[in-house]
This record gives C-alpha cells, sequence and structure tokens, in this order.
C-alpha cells in the first residue's frame, strides 16, 4: 500500500477488504474513531478513487452509506505479479501445451506442501489450522482462522494469484488439494472469490477430525 497513506485510512481499506462492505457506525465501532473522523477519511479515500458508497434504505429515518472498495483500491494489495505470471504462462504454454501448466501446478504445490507440513508437524488439528492460517497470510491471502459449534473455518479475504485463477481455474482445485493434503483431513471450499464472493472460506468439519482421533490406537492398545 502506499507508505504516505495514513495509519487509519490503511486500516479502513483493510477492513472493507476483509468486510466486503460497512457503514459509517460499523467503522467507527471497528476503530474507535468518531463518526466525523470516519467521515473526513472516507472523504478523502472516495477523492483519491478508492472508496465508493451506495444508500441502504432503512424502515425509519434517513438511508444508511454503505462503503466499499473501488477497483482501483483492490491494486493496492498483494498480487505477485500476476500479470506477468499470466503472460509468462502463457509463452510456456505455447512450446509445451496447456497441460504442461497443470504439471507446473502440481510441482510447485508438492514444494508448498513440503513446507507446510514442516511447520504443521507435531500439532493437534486446531493448531495445524491456526498454523496454516498464518502460513497463508504471511502468503499474502490476508488468511485468519476461525470456528463455530461444528466446523473450523479457514478464511482468505485476498487472492495474491486472482490473475492466474482466472485464466488457469485448475489451480485453484489444485489449492484446495494442497489444504486437504498438509492437514490430513476433510476440507470444503463453501466461499470462492472466483464464483462471485468477496473471499475465499474452507469448512473443515470437527465431527471429522474426532473420528479420525477415535481411529488412531493407543501405545498401549497397539503393543507398543
Amino acid at each position: 500500500m502506499n507508505c504516505e497513506m495514513s495509519e487509519t485510512r490503511m486500516r479502513i481499506l483493510q477492513l472493507l477488504k476483509m468486510r466486503c462492505s460497512m457503514s459509517v457506525s460499523q467503522l467507527t465501532e471497528a476503530l474507535q474513531i468518531s463518526s466525523m473522523g470516519i467521515r473526513q477519511h472516507l472523504s478523502i479515500l472516495e477523492q483519491e478513487g478508492l472508496v465508493e458508497f451506495h444508500r441502504e434504505k432503512k424502515e425509519r429515518g434517513r438511508p444508511h452509506h454503505i462503503y466499499s472498495l473501488t477497483d482501483e483500491a483492490n491494486s493496492l494489495f498483494p498480487t505477485t505479479y500476476a500479470n506477468f505470471a499470466v503472460g509468462l504462462m502463457q509463452e510456456v504454454a505455447k512450446f509445451n501445451g496447456p497441460g504442461f501448466i497443470n504439471k507446473v501446478f502440481r510441482s510447485r504445490m508438492k514444494s508448498q506442501l513440503q513446507m507446510y507440513q514442516k511447520r504443521l508437524d507435531g500439532k493437534v488439528m486446531v493448531d495445524r489450522i491456526k498454523e496454516l492460517a498464518r502460513i497463508r497470510d504471511e502468503e499474502g491471502y490476508m488468511a485468519r482462522f476461525d470456528e463455530n459449534d461444528t466446523d473450523y473455518v479457514l478464511i482468505e479475504h485476498n487472492c495474491p494469484i486472482a490473475a492466474i485463477a482466472q485464466e488457469y481455474p485448475h489451480v485453484c482445485e489444485i489449492e484446495l488439494g494442497l489444504f486437504r493434503q498438509s492437514l490430513g483431513t476433510k476440507v470444503y471450499r463453501v466461499e470462492h472469490l472466483m464464483q462471485g464472493s468477496h473471499r475465499c472460506c474452507y469448512r473443515i468439519p470437527k465431527s471429522e477430525n474426532i473420528e479420525r482421533e477415535d481411529e488412531i490406537p493407543s501405545k498401549e492398545s497397539s503393543g507398543k
């Protein structure tokens, strides 16, 4: 992001990226800043072409202004030179055929898998998922861990390889396979940036992991 931008405005952009859209009151609550201050920052961001708003009608009173990022603002977040990578792969495919690109993705996944497993090794499932979220956050996916009564949840608010995924959708399925192999359990994608969501969201059922733990024999029962 622009290093000259104020920390507060950078935080507003991050929140809008993570939550898709927010009202002034929601931003005020999240940042603990007066609504007047939030409006001033939003006004500057709007002038810079980074945020836009639409009016949301209420049953009573004035309509809310709901703010969201513009396409220009989305370009501020990590992309890892995706356009260059897409062009490079297109050139490679000319010489080796389109199937060669999938081989490249799978080879890359094997390298990632080794690195992921090294960091996840020896941890219980909940800590494995938390560590996976840290890894993905470090890689620019704006990832975080969450959970509810039935599932562990991995959420990614940014996709550094979005341009690549649009050109080669199979990379998303390879990525899902990477999560499953890294964690050693079932992982379900329930939201997908490439299908119109504002994030990718993955569900890891707790029941599956309880069953897996029950199937592992103890040292005593195995005679070791």
